[in-house]
Order: C-alpha cells, then sequence, then structure tokens
C-alpha cells in the first residue's frame, strides 16, 4: 500500500510540475515565472521521492544522507524561491480617496475674523508640515510603518515558536550525533516551517496580483513539504504512513488547481488576511500553553520566543493606538479642511456667498432680538463689482486677473473691522457685511472706493482699479438677508449706469436699469415720443487728426434716461432695441437729431463732417437709403459730410444685400464706415465687399501694450490692409500719449478718445474753428485737408 501510494504521488507531482511550466509559459515570463520554479521543486521532490521508493525502504529512514535526502530537501528552497518571484503590485492610492494638500494637527480657527477666513486657510495649509501617511499605513498589504514591522515580528516569532515545537525539538531529540544525519533531520522541519512562514507572509502582507493562484499553490507546497517531513525526516514512522502517504497527492492537486485556475490581473482584497499574525500569534500561545499543561517544561528557546512574541504583541497593540490617535487627528484636519473649502473661495481665501448669506441672516436675526437699536448700530451691505475687469482679463490673460483680485481683496479687508465680513460672491463682484456700531456705512464705501483707485502692477505696467459700489442699509422691520442683497446689487446696477467708479445708496422704489420686465415696453414708448421729454438724448464726441490734433469730425452717440430707472447704458438699451425690433426707430432718431444740430451748428460751407451709427441688422433693408435721403432733405445738410458707421450690434446675414443697400446710400454722396474692426463679426470678407471709405480700429486693438508684440503687429497689418483698400483709418478708445505717438508712426490718420474729450451735448463741445477743421474722415486725402500748416490749432483736452 505504501509503495503505491508513492508511485502516485510521483505521477501526481510530474502531472502538477507539467500543468505549472503549461500555465506559465502561456502567462510570460514576469507574470509566469513563478511557476517555473514550482514546477522546478515539484521535479525535485519527484526525484527524491523516486530515489526512496528504488532504495525499498519502505518508510523508514536509514542513518546515513541519501539521494533521496538531497532532492526532499532541494524541493523547500525552490519553493521559497517560487514565493519570492511571486507577482505583486505597488501600492496605489484609492481611486476614492481625495486629493488634499498636508494638513495641520493643531485645532480649529475661531472663525470670528472679519475676512471669515477663521484661524485656518489653505495658506496655513502649505506651510505646515506634512501629516503622517496614515490612511496609507493602514491600507491592506501596505506593510509600511511601525504597524507593518510589528506585524512581520509577530509572523516570524509565531511561525518559529510553532516549528521548534513541533518539529525541530523532536528532531533534536532523536537523532544521533552523527553531524551530517543531524543536519538532515533538521533540514526537514526547518525546510517546512521556511515555507509556512513565507505562505503565510505572502498572504497577509504582500500585495498578490493573482492572489488565489498563489494561496492554492502555496497550500499544495506546504503540505508535501510537511507530510515529507513527517514521513522522511525522522527515524521510525512519526505517523501513520497510509494516512500521511495522501497528503502529498492532495498537496499537487492544490497545485492543479492553481494551474486551472482563470488568470487575474487587478489586486484583490486582502483585508481578512490583516488578522494573520495575530491569529497565529494566539496558536502559538495555545501550543506553548498545551505543552505546559501537559507537564512539557519549556527549554530556552522556547522561552525566548514567547517572551518576543508578548513583546510583538504589546509593541503591535501600541502602534495600533498610535496609528489610531494620527488618522483621528487627520481626519479632524481633513473635515476642517473640507469644512473651510465649502465656505472660503480658493483664490482670495475670503468667505464664499453662502457663508456671507449664513452670517447676514445671522446679523439680522440677532439685530432684530436687540430691539431698538442704537444710533450708527445698522446693518449694511456694501457691493463692489469691478469696472471692465472683463477687458483686462481678456487682454491680460487669467494670471493678472487672478493678482488683480487678490489685491482687492487684501484692500478691502483693510477698509472695514474685524468684525465685519468680506466676501466674494461673484467673479469679479465682492460684498462687504457691515455689522454696525461704528462708522457710518457712506464713509466706509467711499473709503473702499478711494482704496481701489490706488494703481496696482498687473502685467508689468500700473493700472488702476474702478469698481461701483452699491449701498444697502437693511430696515429693522421686515428686512431679510436675500432682500437686502438684491438692493445693493441693483444699487450696484445704477452706479455703473450712472458713469460708474461711484458709490450709490439704495433707496425704496429704486430698480436696476438692466432689471424689469418692462424696460422694453418703456423703450418702445420712448421712442415713439421721439422728443427730449422721452429722456433720449445725443452727445458727440470730436474725431481728430493725429498729425496736428485737428478736428475734423463729430461723432454721435444715442443717451437715455428713463424717468423710472435713471440713466440706462446703451449697451443696455440698444440690445433691448436689437432684441425687441425698435433698433430701425432709434437709428433713425439719432440720426435726424445729429443731422439737425450739427447743419445748425455748423452751416453750409463747414468741411466738418458727422458720424452717425446705423445696425447691421438694417444694412441689408433698402428702405434705409429712403430714411437717409429724407434726414439729409429735411435738415438741408450736404450729403458729403455724413458718414454712416455700420455697427456690429449683429452679424450681416446677406453680404450681397448689404453690399446693393450700402451702394445706393453711397450714391447720394455719403460715406460709408466700417466700425469695430478687430472683433466680433467684422472680418476681412466684409470689408473687401463692401464699399468701404473709412475704417475704425475697435479699442481693444488699442489698448494692447504699445511694445512690439503681437498686438502691435495685428494693428500695423489693420492699417497696411485698411489702406490698401483705399479706405481712411480712425482708431477708437486713445487715452495716452503714447497711443497717439505709435498709431501715428504706423499710418493712422484719424483717432478720437478721452485724450482728446469725452462725449458730452453739443453745446457743451469747445468750439470749432471752421478755418482749422480739415478733410476730415471719409475725404479724399489719406490725413490732408486744405487746413493752413502755418496755423496749428489742436483739440482743446479736458483738464
Amino acid at each position: 500500500m505504501p509503495l503505491l501510494l508513492d508511485g502516485v504521488a510521483i505521477a501526481a507531482g510530474l502531472a502538477a510540475a507539467a500543468g505549472c511550466v503549461w500555465t506559465g509559459r502561456r502567462l510570460g515570463r514576469a507574470r509566469g515565472r513563478w511557476l517555473i520554479w514550482v514546477a522546478a521543486a515539484l521535479v525535485a521532490w519527484a526525484a527524491g521521492q523516486s530515489a526512496w521508493v528504488i532504495d525499498g525502504r519502505d518508510g523508514q529512514r536509514p542513518h546515513r544522507p541519501t539521494p533521496a535526502d538531497a532532492g526532499y530537501l532541494t524541493m523547500p528552497v525552490l519553493a521559497l524561491a517560487a514565493l519570492a518571484a511571486a507577482p505583486t503590485a505597488r501600492p496605489r492610492r484609492p481611486p476614492d480617496q481625495p486629493d488634499l494638500p498636508p494638513l495641520p494637527a493643531g485645532p480649529p480657527g475661531d472663525g470670528g475674523r472679519g475676512d471669515g477666513g477663521g484661524g485656518f486657510t489653505a495658506a496655513t495649509a502649505r506651510s505646515a508640515p506634512a501629516a503622517p501617511n496614515v490612511l496609507g499605513a493602514l491600507t491592506p498589504g501596505s506593510g509600511g510603518g511601525a504597524g507593518g514591522l510589528a506585524d512581520r515580528f509577530l509572523l516570524a516569532c509565531s511561525v518559529i515558536l510553532v516549528g521548534w515545537a513541533l518539529g525541530i525539538r523532536p528532531a533534536l531529540r532523536t537523532t544521533a550525533q552523527d553531524g551530517w544525519e543531524r543536519a538532515v533531520a533538521l533540514g526537514y522541519p526547518t525546510g517546512a516551517m521556511l515555507l509556512v512562514l513565507a505562505s503565510f507572509h505572502a498572504s497577509a502582507l504582500r500585495r498578490l496580483t493573482d492572489r488565489i493562484r498563489i494561496l492554492a499553490a502555496a497550500v499544495g507546497l506546504v503540505l508535501i513539504a510537511a507530510s515529507t517531513s513527517l514521513l522522511r525526516g525522522t527515524p521510525g514512522p512519526a505517523a501513520p504512513p497510509a494516512l500521511l502517504g495522501v497528503v502529498p497527492i492532495a498537496g499537487c492537486a492544490f497545485i492543479l488547481i492553481a494551474t486551472r485556475r482563470p488568470a487575474v490581473t487587478k489586486v484583490a482584497e486582502r483585508r481578512a488576511f490583516l488578522a494573520v499574525p495575530t491569529l497565529l500569534a494566539g496558536a502559538a500561545a495555545a501550543v506553548v500553553l498545551t505543552g505546559v499543561v501537559s507537564g512539557h517544561r519549556l527549554d530556552g528557546v522556547e522561552a525566548g520566543l514567547a517572551a518576543a512574541l508578548v513583546a510583538g504583541m504589546v509593541a503591535d497593540r501600541l502602534a495600533a493606538a498610535r496609528t489610531g490617535r494620527r488618522l483621528v487627528l487627520r481626519v479632524d484636519a481633513a473635515e476642517r479642511e473640507l469644512h473651510h473649502r465649502a465656505f472660503h473661495d480658493p483664490l482670495t481665501e475670503l468667505a464664499n456667498r453662502a457663508l456671507f448669506h449664513h452670517r447676514l441672516r445671522g446679523a439680522l436675526t440677532d439685530s432684530r432680538r436687540s430691539g431698538a437699536p442704537a444710533p450708527g448700530a445698522d446693518i449694511a451691505v456694501l457691493y463692489c463689482d469691478l469696472d471692465d475687469f472683463s477687458v483686462l482679463n481678456d487682454s491680460l490673460g487669467p494670471a493678472a486677473g487672478d493678482h488683480l483680485l487678490r489685491t482687492v481683496a487684501h484692500r478691502l479687508r483693510h477698509c472695514v473691522r474685524t468684525s465685519d465680513l468680506v466676501a466674494r460672491v461673484g467673479a469679479d463682484e465682492f460684498a462687504v457685511l457691515l455689522a454696525g456700531g461704528g462708522e457710518s456705512p457712506e464713509v466706509v464705501g467711499e473709503r473702499v472706493l478711494a482704496a481701489l483707485r490706488h494703481p496696482v502692477s498687473v502685467g508689468g505696467r500700473q493700472r488702476s482699479i474702478r469698481a461701483s459700489v452699491g449701498l444697502a442699509v437693511a430696515r429693522r422691520s421686515h428686512e431679510t438677508g436675500e432682500s437686502l442683497l438684491r438692493h445693493a446689487e441693483t444699487a450696484v446696477q445704477v452706479a455703473k449706469c450712472s458713469g460708474k467708479d461711484r458709490l450709490v445708496t439704495y433707496r425704496p422704489g429704486m430698480t436696476s436699469p438692466d432689471a424689469g420686465a418692462h424696460l422694453a415696453d418703456a423703450l418702445a414708448t420712448a421712442l415713439r415720443r421721439g422728443g427730449r421729454s422721452a429722456g433720449f438724448d445725443v452727445h458727440y464726441q470730436p474725431i481728430v487728426r493725429l498729425r496736428d490734433g485737428r478736428p475734423v469730425a463729430l461723432e454721435a452717440l444715442a443717451r437715455w434716461t428713463d424717468p423710472g430707472r435713471g440713466p440706462v447704458s446703451p449697451g443696455t438699451f440698444v440690445a433691448a432695441a436689437e432684441s425687441g425690433g425698435m433698433v430701425g426707430l432709434l437709428d433713425d432718431l439719432v440720426l435726424t437729431r445729429a443731422c439737425t444740430e450739427v447743419a445748425l451748428a455748423y452751416p453750409s460751407g463747414s468741411r466738418l463732417r458727422l458720424h452717425v451709427n446705423v445696425s447691421a441688422s438694417r444694412i441689408t433693408d433698402i428702405r434705409l437709403r429712403d430714411s437717409v435721403a429724407r434726414v439729409l432733405a429735411a435738415s438741408r445738410l450736404d450729403p458729403r459730410r455724413l458718414v454712416v458707421e455700420v455697427t456690429e450690434t449683429s452679424r450681416i446675414t446677406d453680404l450681397g444685400a448689404a453690399v446693393d443697400v450700402l451702394s445706393e446710400v453711397r450714391s447720394l454722396g455719403v460715406r460709408i464706415a466700417l466700425d469695430d474692426m478687430g472683433s466680433g463679426n467684422t472680418n476681412l470678407a466684409v470689408l473687401h465687399r463692401l464699399p468701404v471709405d473709412v475704417v475704425k480700429l475697435d479699442r481693444t486693438l488699442i489698448e494692447a501694450p504699445m511694445d512690439g508684440s503681437r498686438s502691435a503687429n495685428l494693428r500695423r497689418s489693420m492699417i497696411d490692409v485698411a489702406h490698401s483698400l483705399g479706405a481712411v483709418v480712425i482708431a477708437e478708445g486713445i487715452e495716452r500719449e503714447a497711443q497717439l505717438v505709435e498709431l501715428d508712426r504706423l499710418g493712422c490718420e484719424l483717432g478720437q478718445g478721452f485724450l482728446f474729450a469725452r462725449p458730452g451735448p453739443l453745446a457743451g463741445l469747445a468750439r470749432i474753428d471752421e478755418n482749422t477743421a480739415g478733410a476730415g474722415a471719409g475725404g479724399d486725402g489719406r490725413a490732408g485737408g486744405d487746413g493752413r500748416a502755418d496755423e496749428p490749432q489742436r483739440w482743446r483736452r479736458p483738464s
């Protein structure tokens, strides 16, 4: 019977080795190399088993080393190499772990500062020392830190103690005094013990990529090594040979199952294996206690290993307690950081809109509970909206815009008390909650405006900050946080429409010029009435010749003041007219008023031209020519003095029809200008096909740096293209002498902007000398005219 079992075991071992070789080659060198080592271990064991059978020992161990011992003892060595070569994965952060910066472990701030930032900010988080990677240490299989070392120590002590008690110590007691015989006898239990230790280490502490396959093979190798140690390690049978003879066959079956299992490439979860070191420590303690109870006296090795095991368990518990405490601190810091991020703006570290609303509601509730307020204790909201921020952000880039926003936040903090709250509530919008009890809100608002007006270095140049500020003071009766903030926003819109860079205090009944469902109706009513009583007026801005500063033309600009809303910005009511189909009425109103006023102020014989805007949506309508002809006849203005500017309020849908209509208008003697060239819907096809006499460069091309950059090259190219088509070039938005010098050097003939004069009523402009007005825009000369060069008279600029 034993001989039959040995033969079956040899066949099973060789079959398992063949399966390992076939599966290892199929998986490839990286993932299947360990199976080749397993196959080598099985071949070595089968060779030893065959040598044992050939010797005919019938289960009895000889008193000298044999060739079978070489095969048996080689098998654990090759099995250890197989487990060492098992494929593993590098530790990776779980995808659901938040990507947080290092956090301080100190207590949270009090949160009562005026900037709404509390004591903990992202700046303090960046400057704080990095917190330990406690979450990474607790991740299964990480094996890092003191906890990983304690687990390895417990695992090693437990396996060695059990192996000493069950295998090595009995081998030492039963072997003879011969050195080779003693070494061989100790090699069997030692190899089995090391193989068990490696298997538990791989299962509990390594990140195996194909865990189930590897563990199945490890179980098979351990069964083979353990049965061989019990059957062949000591003289005389240590256990029933028939029973132990079945164990190697079961081990080979496990290895065959491992080779047949489908491959798994991802790292399997192994949380259950984290308890392996503790369970083995308990098993080792049970073995020691069983020996003590049965009357066995502990030797020095067992006593030392037991003491080391107790020390390791104590160290493991202390490391776990320390890890738990550090994890609690890290979770607390993460909660504080997440809370801070939820209620603060990451760019400026100010409170965000959510925190501002919360503090505003709380302040109003406390104010109502306090009863009659003391003088100056009203709750107020300052709403600050930066003027023309998008222009700077688009021209200089987001980095310059972020720097400007941080500067504004810093200045706002220094304009208010620490008990007040400053928040960023929009892209370029800030709000200040004034808790009362100090200066009047109007004084604080003026101080904010004065602080923001100081230039700031942006993009290597000093630039001024302008802002419109709205103030709303709470009424004690029924004011809510939402209504108070809405009133402040309304005051901001009124400030923007009335000229920007100013403070407007909300008054009951005030409405936003941009808000309200009746704006279109009010505009339609005003256009039908048409006169100054409807709030419409026309302002004029001079166009001058850059070479000598002589005025050559005036541009007519529509203005509207609604009786119920106050001044309405041109962009607002022009957009309303476009969307409501009233832009034709608006164009005709401005054209009629401007031609009449200029014809009266500068009668026949004057060479001063008049520029009037016409929407691009009208230049495909043949009735435009009739409107222009009717106005010229009624006002008696010389057609050669009128320049019709095509604005970019909408895209030209039918370019062929636009060419026909503008040619008809031009046949009256009127000149055609293309406005805002370089932005919006203007393109070279439009410039090439339309009968254009004048091209006006958009102000965004003029505001760009005059430093020889790409913007300067674009300006030069646009001017050259216009000249090649025979058009005169006008530059809009000139505000600095450097712009004037650069444009004149590039060949631009005419210009307009605040450097020369701001728009205003015709009566308020400086009187233009008829003898010095040159042949203006759209004239026959490029920059010419027959003004006398020996009598230069520059346009009077505002002081």
